[in-house]
């Protein structure tokens, strides 16, 4: 909400301009020009204050207290370590999950592969797991026993869709939820998938 004590300034400047302007001015005619080119400024700088007041409002109210925060773009890219010493290059929602979570010093560890596109989102393949992305879903990590289960049943492309949640730690062992479903997993009993 920082830009709306910004703009509010700029608003107030604007307006102050205007009036040294005029203030200057000996000409009627130019003057007149001048306070007309200015009040359309003025009238365009409040009405994107009020919008931009808005939009912080309909954020505060849905949850979002810092509506400055975009989601990060599908073009930023950045090249990570890959097999073998090579590059492998994460884009948007993947690299910023990937970088959250340590990047390849994270349990995850280096890339295996390219990121993948599957349906509507994508899928990047790391050591020690998979983080998935969906327009509908944001970026999850799959890993372990849960990982094999969801891939053994079609991963993002199949019955039980892309993960909705990171894994959660229950009282018997751990559960990833998906679009369709969920895996759970537990000590001595592994895995169960249940679809919905």
């Amino acid at each position: 909400m920082n830009r709306i004590p910004r703009r509010r300034a700029a608003l107030v400047a604007a307006a102050a301009a205007v009036g040294l302007v005029v203030a200057g001015c000996s000409d009627d005619q130019s003057a007149e020009e001048t306070v007309g080119s200015a009040t359309s400024a003025v009238q365009s700088a409040a009405e994107s204050v009020a919008s931009e007041a808005e939009s912080a409002v309909e954020s505060i109210t849905q949850g979002d207290d810092s509506p400055e925060a975009e989601e990060p773009a599908a073009d930023q890219s950045s090249a990570v370590p890959g097999p073998d010493g090579e590059q492998v290059e994460l884009s948007g929602p993947i690299l910023q999950k990937y970088d959250e979570v340590g990047g390849a010093s994270s349990p995850l560890g280096a890339a295996t592969g390219q990121q993948e596109e599957v349906g509507d989102g994508y899928v990047a393949e790391f050591e020690g797991g998979i983080i998935a992305w969906s327009p509908d879903t944001d970026a999850h990590i799959v890993w372990g026993e849960i990982r094999t289960a969801w891939e053994a049943a079609g991963g993002a492309g199949g019955d039980l869709g892309f993960p909705i949640t990171d894994e959660e730690q229950t009282p018997d062992g751990a559960r990833s939820n998906f679009q369709s479903g969920y895996i759970t997993w537990a000590p001595g009993a592994g895995t169960e998938v249940v679809q919905e």
